[in-house]
């Protein structure tokens, strides 16, 4: 009769991380914005993110360009921070009611993604 020798192992299971996958919708190249903040790869922020920072009636284009420049240098940041492929940061800025001057907060729930070279940052529910 063979007998089998058993071993036991305390080292930690290996967990392999899959990579997470670039969501297939429309991307708008800000690079030469985001160069201004920190990043030397080119960086593409989704439509739906752009359409979120977009200007109200009542504000400039000039505010419209600093929520977005604000996005980027919150993105650099943490994505440095952490020295991580992604981060899930949040992003609120005040929005004054066209009509009644009443100031709200918008709050925004961001995800950016580093893959191949390229910066993708969206709203966290489309990733």
């Amino acid at each position: 009769m063979k007998t089998k020798q058993l071993f036991m192992s305390i080292a930690p299971p290996i967990i392999s991380k899959t990579k997470s996958q670039v969501p297939d919708m429309k991307w708008s190249d800000v690079t030469g914005i985001a160069i201004g903040t920190g990043f030397t790869i080119k960086v593409a922020v989704s439509i739906a993110l752009s359409d979120a920072l977009q200007s109200i009636a009542n504000e400039t284009d000039s505010d419209n360009d600093q929520r977005l420049w604000d996005v980027l240098w919150l993105a650099h940041f943490q994505l440095s921070l952490d020295e991580s492929e992604s981060a899930t940061f949040n992003y609120t800025f005040p929005h004054k009611h066209w009509k009644t001057e009443e100031i709200t907060e918008v709050s925004l729930r961001l995800h950016g993604e580093v893959r191949n070279d390229q910066t993708y940052l969206s709203l966290l529910e489309d990733f």
